[in-house]
């Protein structure tokens, strides 16, 4: 018994510690903003991770880690580019820290799951992908989408290619196989016949892929007059290295339809960029206040080197939450969402406003033209900026019909 009454003492001493350690707690999260960086440290992006990090700090530095006179409390956690691993995690932070806002992590097929997290625990989230269905068939009040849509990229790029190619009739298409290259393919099978193109033929290819010579032998054969890629990151690097081997560029010219500008087109040769269009979210030149300041503000973090779309996307998509609770002077959820439903400003991008009814963040697309090794003023001159565009997916091919409510 008298074990048994020192045991129970033993336990109740510690649950007041531990009541006491709660309340220290809340009390400090009254303070603070608890801000989930959910980023892909290893797996296939993991190369990217540390730049999303780095172009999330920039805007939480921009803002004095300070919003709505709460100090913000930035944590990370690795997605490794896997839905479990990142839904897990995502739920760990929202349980185990109190977080309330949430930012990435960068595969399409990832942010959807998170999304799913964000909508059932009641935080904000925002997040930057090829994919469509978080403004459209999966939208929620909860969840904001950065990147511009999968047809305005797809429209833009078209467009431009056509222009620029009057005589071309035809383009091939290698596709990258999960959520952000369906969208695009759609897009590019629906928008072809618009600009007087026919599709020569479709190659889907899974996340890290490493051998394309059996597409390209398919797309050579086919004889279109471009090869459009509907890829990212090192899969989109590694084709482009096989597609000039295979004599295919500079001959003919490739459309790059989604990329991350800087990130993909430093690691190419010279040679191997010449006759490359390619469409972006970001690059770096972009002309006004607001990104002049970004890029500078990024380059002392990165030893020189210029941002690409990943850590502009990061500091874009943490800009967003924190100009949402800012505009609302209000930490909790619901009263920042409601406030960035209604932006409209000047950002990094150029002229940004929010679609309320689907959380789709309306922003140019840019189109560059890559520069051959002659012209380049240093080594981070890759490209320039031919056109960007701010055509809208048609509200009728939209399918949120109904973002819900809190």
């Amino acid at each position: 018994m008298n074990r048994k009454m020192v045991a129970i003492k033993g336990m109740a001493i510690a649950a007041a510690f531990g009541l006491a350690a709660t309340a220290i707690s809340a009390s400090a999260a009254d303070d603070e903003v608890v801000l989930l960086g959910i980023w892909p440290f290893s797996g296939p992006y993991a190369d990217i991770g540390p730049l999303l990090d780095h172009g999330a700090q920039v805007a939480l530095e921009q803002f004095g880690n300070e919003v709505a006179g709460k100090k913000i409390k930035y944590i990370t956690r690795d997605s490794e580019t896997k839905a479990g691993t990142a839904t897990r995690r995502a739920q760990e932070a929202i349980d185990g820290e109190g977080v309330k806002f949430m930012v990435g992590p960068w595969s399409s097929g990832v942010g959807l799951a998170v999304s799913e997290v964000a909508h059932r625990n009641k935080v904000m989230y925002a997040f930057s992908g090829g994919t469509e269905d978080l403004s459209g068939k999966r939208c929620n009040r909860y969840t904001f989408q950065w990147a511009a849509p999968a047809y305005t990229a797809v429209e833009a790029n078209l467009r431009v290619f056509k222009k620029n190619n009057p005589e071309a009739k035809s383009i091939y298409l290698f596709v990258a196989d999960y959520a952000f290259g369906w969208s695009l393919q759609k897009y590019a099978e629906m928008l072809a016949p618009k600009f007087d193109l026919t599709i020569a033929g479709v190659d889907r290819h899974p996340l890290g892929h490493r051998e394309f010579s059996s597409y390209i032998t398919k797309a050579v054969a086919a004889n279109p007059d471009a090869i459009m890629m509907v890829n990212f990151g090192l899969d989109a690097v590694t084709a482009l290295r096989q597609i000039y081997n295979f004599g295919f560029t500079p001959k003919k010219p490739v459309i790059m339809a989604w990329s991350s500008g800087t990130e993909e087109l430093i690691q190419l040769d010279p040679e191997m960029r010449e006759n490359l269009q390619v469409g972006t979210n970001y690059y770096w030149t972009i002309d006004n206040p607001e990104n002049k300041a970004f890029v500078e503000a990024y380059r002392k973090k990165s030893g020189g080197v210029p941002p690409g779309y990943a850590p502009a996307a990061a500091y874009g998509m943490t800009h967003a939450i924190l100009t949402g609770i800012k505009l609302a002077n209000s930490a909790e959820p619901q009263k920042a969402i409601e406030a960035l439903e209604s932006y409209k400003g000047n950002t990094i991008l150029g002229e940004t406003s929010v679609n309320a009814k689907t959380h789709q963040i309306n922003r140019p697309y840019f189109i560059l033209k890559t520069k051959p090794k002659s012209e380049m003023k240093d080594e981070y001159d890759l490209a320039t900026v031919i056109d960007q565009s701010s055509v809208q997916q048609p509200p009728e091919l939209n399918e949120c019909s109904d973002i819900g409510g809190f």
